[in-house]
């Protein structure tokens, strides 16, 4: 318990360390003595000096490691916020002073500055040579992931152990070179976004193309089915006039027989055989 506690208290420390970093620069002294050009984060500075670096809060750097690189690393944090949306912490200590992973110890930190979403700390220690890239809590995805974090991790991590003898590790250059791979997922994810959104885009114009497709057809349909039995209409009226017609036709052929006959019997003479036959009574006429 008394180990946890103090561990607790050394990360709530920091934490006040780092959100009075600004205020709290002008009252410290050089970090140290053998350094010709301090941090601006670790040297006596104004409220000049602070308008002119407005990332000097979010670098806590009291071993001067950046050295004169500190202005390219303050250009590198403004404008991966510019493009990308990322706000990036970097803490530099001597030692995480836990026996946690230096993950948890950096997470601690970070949240305990109560950060907004998309922030990335990048944590050192150098007498332990312990590096360790964290996200804040809500970000988005792209920066979040698992896979993202692990790539901010190593080239972080680079600049630092793939050093020659005799050389020292280039501390501006890991931080620049993790704010690079900020840049390019960043870039990924919206070439990634562009594309899924082409794609629906795609698909929702042929989907909309056959719809517009399958109305046609079924208009063109119907108007065949329409035209159809309007045809069958017609010839249903045509049909009854054709009829009368047989009808009248037959009632002509009949009615000359008739008219005979009829003339017959008006005359007194039977209407019986043809014209020209023998009357069978007429012998019997005086």
């Amino acid at each position: 318990m008394t180990t946890r506690l103090a561990r607790r208290c050394a990360a709530l420390a920091l934490a006040f360390v780092l959100a009075m970093a600004p205020g709290m620069a002008a009252f410290a002294p050089a970090a140290i003595a053998d350094e010709t050009t301090p941090s601006p984060t670790t040297s006596q500075t104004t409220d000049d000096d602070a308008a002119v670096d407005p990332n000097s809060g979010y670098i806590l750097d009291p071993q001067n490691l950046l050295g004169n690189d500190i202005a390219k690393v303050s250009d590198a944090i403004t404008h991966t916020r510019e493009r990308t949306g990322v706000q990036v912490r970097l803490i530099y200590v001597d030692s995480f002073n836990s026996t946690d992973p230096p993950d948890d110890w950096a997470r601690q930190t970070l949240q305990s500055l109560g950060p907004a979403p998309n922030t990335v700390l990048l944590a050192v220690a150098t007498n332990d040579g312990n590096l360790a890239v964290v996200v804040s809590p809500d970000s988005e995805e792209w920066l979040s992931s698992q896979q993202s974090v692990d790539a901010l991790s190593e080239a972080a991590s680079a600049p630092l152990t793939d050093v020659k003898t005799g050389e020292s590790p280039d501390w501006a250059r890991s931080a620049i070179d993790m704010m690079d791979v900020i840049d390019k997922e960043k870039d990924t994810a919206t070439s990634h976004s562009a594309v899924i959104v082409g794609a629906v885009a795609v698909i929702g114009v042929v989907a909309l193309a056959a719809v517009v497709v399958g109305v046609v057809i079924v208009v063109r349909r119907r108007r065949e089915v329409d035209a159809d039995a309007a045809g069958d209409v017609r010839d249903g009226e045509h049909a009854p006039h054709a009829d009368a017609d047989g009808d009248a036709d037959a009632d002509a052929d009949d009615s000359p027989v008739e008219a005979t006959a009829d003339t017959a019997t008006a005359a007194g003479t039977p209407a019986t055989g043809t014209a020209g036959a023998a009357n069978p009574h007429a012998k019997y006429r005086g």
